[in-house]
């Protein structure tokens, strides 16, 4: 998997970032055809790609005469019949809506459906939290109206920039990389087996922190690294341990099981 972070001066790059100081233009795009291995997908990500998408059409083209599958991210705020139009002509695959975005904006709900008649796969991807969910369900009929593909259920993972916004969340480290509110993955399982009991004529995908993390077993996997390679890390240079207090205080809360502190590290042993 290639990721584009933006088209006009196009950074293609893996998924460990092992080609970040090569920058490459549309018109390299042949070059780097005809000598490397082609990837076995592109996903264009990272800036809202409509606040400027006439430079994305000629870069999917490239790529969708090579037989490349293709998938953009939006918000889809600003998107419009014109765009989608051509971007179905240019050959984009697969178009994805951070529709938590917009809190589930009416317009962007239209947009969906306008966006299937020009696009063969297009459905929602953004991080489960209470007021996605919350609101999902308030606008549920006229979202499985539009007929999308697939519903990607993210489990929320924050990182320095956010988490001070879930200050005094039951928090958890998943493999010593993402740290997410617990409530994420409940979310997921119980809106997974709404889909499952009113039988939902679409995919949902419990895009989990053990997803991503056989994800990145994945990724090594295909580039013949080392067995247990992988580019599943944390988000943080140092684990933040104080998130997790509220959790540990948590009288509600109960562990599947708990290891025993070792001598000296009991609660009334540490002296600071």
């Amino acid at each position: 998997m290639v990721s584009i972070k933006r088209p006009r001066i196009s950074r293609l790059s893996s998924p460990d970032n092992s080609g970040k100081n090569n920058i490459f233009y549309e018109k390299d795009i042949d070059l780097l055809l005809s000598i490397q291995q082609k990837p076995t997908g592109i996903s264009y990500v990272y800036l809202e790609p409509f606040m400027e998408i006439e430079k994305y059409y000629p870069v999917i083209k490239k790529f969708s005469d090579a037989g490349i599958h293709q998938h953009l991210y939006t918000n889809g705020t600003l998107a419009t019949e014109e765009t989608l139009k051509a971007l179905g002509e240019a050959g984009l695959d697969e178009l994805r809506f951070k529709l938590g975005a917009s809190n589930c904006s009416d317009k962007v709900i239209k947009i969906i459906a306008i966006a299937k008649k020009y696009i063969e796969n297009v459905g929602i991807e953004t991080p489960m939290t209470p007021e996605f969910f919350e609101t999902f369900f308030n606008k549920k009929q006229a979202i499985l109206e539009t007929k999308l593909d697939f519903i990607n259920c993210a489990e929320l993972h924050l990182n320095a920039n956010n988490i001070d916004n879930y200050y005094g969340e039951n928090m958890y480290i998943s493999r010593h990389g993402y740290i997410s509110p617990i409530w994420s993955r409940e979310l997921t399982l119980k809106f997974m087996k709404i889909a499952v009991e009113e039988s939902w004529d679409l995919a949902v995908h419990d895009c989990s922190n053990y997803t991503k993390f056989a994800r990145g077993l994945n990724f090594g996997g295909n580039e013949g690294r080392w067995v247990g390679s992988s580019n599943y890390t944390c988000a943080f240079f140092s684990i933040p341990y104080e998130v997790f207090l509220p959790i540990l205080r948590d009288d509600n809360f109960k562990f599947l099981y708990e290891e025993e502190l070792p001598a000296g590290y009991k609660p009334g042993e540490l002296v600071f």
